[in-house]
């Protein structure tokens, strides 16, 4: 069996280095600075691409033109997408899956989750309907308690709130129609998972109200 081909689509060379070091054991990663350099690739080698990873911004503009033109394209459509992002609102989340992401990472990045989560796209890339919404399902439940949870509710501490709760849960993969809208928290979460992960969010949340990192 032929080693996974992960083309990593950024400028920034902290997170190449990281990236590169993380996976270099268990993938090939192919590195290219810009969208153009990402779609020449692309039509040249795109059968032994077997996932893309994305960092916004590449720049930002570019990386979401790239994600317009991967979707658009019937033979790179078929190719997983992970979009790593400083990205807050909650909007701009959502247009990013309708962009045609498979899944977000919110930075700051955490090495282990970072090669959790690309490990387990690629597992399941054999079925291409799939869509990781824990990261949705978490966001909603912060965006309605954030206000009883006691601590700022700036971007910053809610970015590092939503980090924190990622790092300590298990990704969720449900079926649905890529490029679709993701806003599937409420059907894909049963009532017992939603108490848990508050009790998750609450704890995470005491943590970011004693060491807030809003300057």
């Amino acid at each position: 069996m032929r080693q996974k081909n992960i083309l990593l689509v950024d400028n920034n060379e902290s997170v190449q280095e990281m990236l590169k070091d993380l996976l270099k054991v268990d993938y090939e990663c192919i590195l290219v600075q810009n969208k153009d350099e990402g779609l020449l690739y692309l039509e040249k080698n795109a059968g032994e691409i077997d996932l893309i990873i994305i960092d916004l911004p590449v720049p930002a503009a570019q990386g979401l033109e790239l994600l317009k033109s991967i979707e658009s394209n019937p033979v790179h459509r078929n190719i997983p997408v992970l979009v790593l992002t400083s990205l807050d609102r909650i909007e701009d989340i959502t247009g990013v899956f309708e962009l045609g992401a498979d899944d977000i990472i919110s930075k700051p990045l955490n090495p282990d989750i970072v090669k959790r989560r690309i490990d387990n796209m690629l597992w399941v890339s054999r079925n291409r309907m799939v869509h990781n919404v824990m990261e949705d399902v978490i966001r909603s439940e912060i965006d309605e308690y954030i206000d009883s949870l006691g601590i700022c509710t700036c971007p910053v501490c809610r970015r590092d709130l939503l980090t924190l709760t990622l790092n300590n849960v298990q990704p969720k993969y449900v079926t649905s129609e890529k490029g679709a809208a993701i806003t599937k928290a409420e059907r894909t979460a049963s009532r017992e998972e939603k108490v848990k992960l508050l009790t998750e969010i609450t704890y995470y949340a005491q943590m970011v109200k004693k060491r807030p990192n809003h300057g």
